[in-house]
């Protein structure tokens, strides 16, 4: 009975079919960029003070504390159905030397979690769902008094490799003999075969088969609209973020230029002299997804949202300008990191990308 358990528990850390479609292009843009003005030229001027020509005496300035709210854009996503097009396809990919490594190493760290919660060293194991709750029930009823165990690796072979249209690891199935040892020798060795599968970029164990059922104990849920909603929200806040300051708040000391969106948009910023715009907010924010493209089951993609609010400019002269922001920004959801705005369009500009995303080099785990 003890093997028959402990097989539940292997295969329940396994891995499912795969069924891939043809590949997919990344999504596309526009022409090439149109070369960007040194300040935001993207909104029609609504209300202007009146400047303070004559100031004899200023008052004492008092620099703004760091985590100044203002700096931070609170962004309000409409709860309003937007299309959702599974545009995107999963493609079959090579299996070589470096992902049997990566998967090999992402299964013994999968069994190194199982030994330490088994052992008492872990409250937790690094799964989720029905995968959990099966492999949880399996451990329990293996236990036995005394006989403190560890798994290992015997043997392992990749079913199927299957990647992201833009080339990160999608999952990879893996068929895995195992061999559960008695540390101190004083139980038999039991060994088990099942199939796994890991996920993402980094190939963590997420899922198992269930041979009693013929399918896999998670499987791919649901899209997340919530998920969406929220990453919306907090990528265009972050992405208006990077352009909100506050007289003597600091420039940022770093930049992203790593893709075509990410070198125009820093041109377009490096080129505002903060000593003539001494202060850029943006109020009353609002962002309407458009559509969303992604990937069936994997959910992966990219969401096209547009913008509005005000954009309130304080010039060195004193006056200050409100302007109607109306922009276009894509967000790349429900990757392998935080959502993230990956291209803009400012009013009669093309795509900053010029229909290069570079979701290769975004869609990483970068921990």
């Amino acid at each position: 009975m003890r093997v028959r358990v402990l097989a539940i528990v292997m295969l329940v850390s396994a891995c499912a079919p795969v069924t891939t479609a043809p590949s997919a292009s990344t999504p596309s843009a526009s022409a090439s960029p149109t070369p960007m003005e040194p300040f935001l030229p993207n909104e029609t001027p609504v209300a202007l003070a009146s400047p303070s020509p004559m100031v004899e005496t200023p008052a004492p300035y008092v620099a703004p504390p760091p985590d100044d709210p203002r700096l931070t854009p609170t962004v309000k996503v409409s709860p309003g159905v937007f299309p959702i097009l599974t545009t995107y396809r999963t493609k079959l990919a090579v299996v070589d030397e470096g992902v049997v490594n990566l998967a090999r190493w992402g299964v013994e760290r999968y069994l190194s979690s199982i030994d330490s919660y088994r052992n008492g060293q872990s409250p937790v194991l690094p799964i989720t769902g029905p995968f959990l709750v099966a492999v949880s029930a399996a451990l329990k009823e293996s236990a036995t008094s005394g006989v403190q165990r560890k798994f290992e690796i015997e043997s392992l072979s990749i079913d199927h490799h299957v990647q992201k249209p833009w080339g990160t690891h999608a999952y990879v199935d893996v068929t895995v003999s195992l061999v559960d040892r008695a540390v101190d020798g004083n139980a038999p060795d039991q060994r088990e075969t099942g199939k796994l599968r890991l996920s993402g970029d980094k190939l963590f164990v997420t899922d198992g088969w269930d041979y009693d059922h013929d399918r896999w104990f998670n499987g791919f849920g649901p899209l997340p609209l919530d998920q969406v909603r929220s990453g919306v929200t907090d990528a265009v806040s972050q992405y208006l973020w990077f352009e909100s300051w506050l007289p003597n708040t600091p420039e940022p000391s770093w930049t992203l230029e790593g893709s075509p969106y990410q070198r125009a948009r820093t041109s377009r910023l490096s080129a505002v002299d903060r000593r003539q715009v001494t202060s850029q907010l943006f109020e009353n924010l609002n962002a309407t997804i458009e559509r969303f493209e992604t990937i069936d089951g994997l959910w992966s993609g990219v969401a096209t949202v547009r913008v509005g609010g005000n954009a309130v400019t304080t010039y060195a002269g004193g006056n200050t300008v409100v302007t109607k922001l109306d922009r276009h920004v894509r967000v790349f959801l429900l990757g392998n990191w935080m959502p993230e705005v990956v291209d803009e369009q400012l009013p009669f500009r093309d795509w900053a990308s010029g229909g290069d995303l570079a979701l290769g080099e975004i869609d990483v785990n970068r921990a």
